[in-house]
């Protein structure tokens, strides 16, 4: 798929038929493009079984988004810029429970020192996630201290095992509905900015 074929599709269809066929579909551009000795497909299931087993999360609440999914960035700011040696990659976790332990987290930290980036922190849990980077500064607190040991395990073994090397980011969603609303949202803006060009 060229970007231009990518905008053209965008531009043709409903924000929930591009959120159903590039964001929730199981083809991931980075595993067809680096995995060639297994079925990509394939992989992706045997990748999303062994996060659910890492983090408690069921196999069906994790999904990889982003470019690494499909190549080019679907952010509206990014103007799809393809997917790099030094692109992040994306994972969305969906779990209430988690979402919860990151917001009481966030919560307690809060009541003894400044929040990095509140205003942004505070932004994505109105909408219901919260996006944990590798290098979040907050890992050092007690009440994420056993999520910090858990992710340097993880991604050694994410390394190893499935040839990530990217820094890994996860968006954590209390529900699908939530994944849905921010990534609809999203391509409405995307869509009609290609709009505004043309």
């Amino acid at each position: 798929m060229t970007v231009e074929e990518l905008k053209d599709f965008i531009q043709q269809n409903t924000e929930k038929e591009i959120y159903e066929r590039y964001l929730l579909g199981q083809d991931v551009w980075y595993f067809q493009e680096n995995i060639k000795e297994e079925d990509p497909l394939l992989y992706y299931d045997k990748f999303k079984k062994f996060i659910s087993s890492k983090l408690n999360i069921h196999f069906h609440n994790i999904s990889i988004i982003g470019s690494a999914k499909t190549k080019f960035s679907f952010s509206p700011i990014k103007n799809f810029k393809e997917f790099h040696e030094n692109s992040d990659f994306d994972i969305v976790l969906v779990s209430n429970d988690l979402f919860m332990y990151f917001w009481s987290a966030f919560y307690h930290i809060s009541q003894n020192q400044r929040i990095k980036n509140y205003t942004s922190l505070t932004s994505s849990v109105f909408r219901k996630f919260i996006s944990v980077k590798d290098d979040d500064p907050h890992y050092e607190s007690e009440a994420l201290k056993s999520w910090q040991r858990k992710l340097t395990e993880f991604k050694t073994q994410l390394q190893l095992e499935y040839k990530i090397y990217s820094d890994v980011n996860y968006r954590i969603y209390a529900n699908w509905e939530s994944v849905e609303s921010y990534h609809l949202n999203g391509i409405k803006k995307l869509k009609e900015k290609l709009n505004e060009t043309n």
